[in-house]
């Protein structure tokens, strides 16, 4: 009886197999269906949107950094506050 058990896991294994084997099959027949059709200058032209696609993201993450960014014009206006700071800090005081 153990070895009809066996032979009976090993055949449903067996079965687990040739399905996925089929599965496979058919997905490479599938794509190179599709794939048929591409040719050299249709490749081109989709490296060429893809870095297209790929500025154009750049320009929109540098602006996006940008809003996040401190202002310059406020900073520029602190400024005379931080020198002042500095200059006091570096003159030692006189007098008592």
């Amino acid at each position: 009886m153990p070895g009809f058990y066996a032979l009976l896991a090993l055949s449903g294994a067996v079965l687990i197999a040739l399905a996925l084997s089929f599965y496979a099959c058919r997905r490479v027949a599938i794509n190179e269906k599709v794939l048929a059709e591409l040719d050299w200058e249709t490749l081109a032209h989709l490296t060429g949107e893809v870095g297209s696609i790929k500025r154009s993201l750049q320009k929109t993450n540098s602006r996006i950094s940008g809003m996040t960014s401190a202002d310059p014009y406020a900073v520029l206006n602190e400024l005379p506050k931080l020198q002042a700071v500095a200059n006091g800090a570096a003159q030692p005081k006189r007098g008592g």
